[in-house]
């Protein structure tokens, strides 16, 4: 990452970690998650460090949602979930306003997609989406279930394994989740999130 990138990417993590501090702890974990399955799958140094870098990002678009709704203890409102749902367009575009890579910018913007097509903002269905995007779902969503939040108790290690598994073909990749579940086996994976 050049100088000029590297300092775009502290300020807007500065920002959100500001702005919400769970989330920004929430995007480091979901980050190593990544990381860990991405070298699992073998993939190359340049799509690790991209991902690696939208994983961190993934969430930026949260800064521009009102932190009374994200701080908020109890179930969120049709209208204001409808308002954490607008989080992955507004990340994609303040990363691209930043001069963010596209691969980047693009795993804001699609981490919510789902395989079967009912996902958002686009409601992109199976190779639609971007694979580095498919990837940072799983661990999104492992992170999301088992990660500490104010509203619900988290759920066991176990229990998201089964989740994700049952999800398989409908949230997921049914070929990602073979190998994501392989990784949830290994005990190296809890070791570097010792947090969850």
């Amino acid at each position: 990452m050049n100088q000029e990138l590297y300092f775009s990417f502290c300020k807007l993590m500065d920002e959100l970690g500001r702005k919400d501090p769970i989330t920004f702890n929430h995007s480091s974990r979901v980050a190593k998650i990544a990381m860990f399955f991405a070298k699992e799958l073998g993939l190359s140094k340049k799509e690790r460090q991209m991902l690696e870098v939208g994983a961190l990002l993934h969430d930026i678009g949260k800064i521009k949602i009102d932190g009374a709704i994200l701080k908020k203890s109890g179930k969120l409102t049709k209208e204001e979930f409808d308002e954490v749902k607008k989080h992955p367009l507004y990340g994609f575009e303040i990363l691209e306003n930043w001069g963010i890579s596209k691969v980047i910018s693009q795993l804001a913007l699609y981490h919510h997609e789902r395989w079967d097509g009912k996902g958002y903002p686009y409601g992109l269905a199976g190779e639609e989406i971007p694979f580095l995007s498919r990837l940072l779902s799983l661990a999104d969503t492992l992170e999301a279930m088992t990660g500490i939040r104010p509203y619900r108790k988290p759920f066991t290690w176990k229990e998201a394994y089964i989740e994700i598994d049952n999800n398989a073909g409908s949230q997921f990749d049914p070929q990602l989740v073979k190998e994501f579940l392989k990784c949830m086996e290994k005990k190296e994976l809890l070791s570097i999130i010792p947090s969850l």
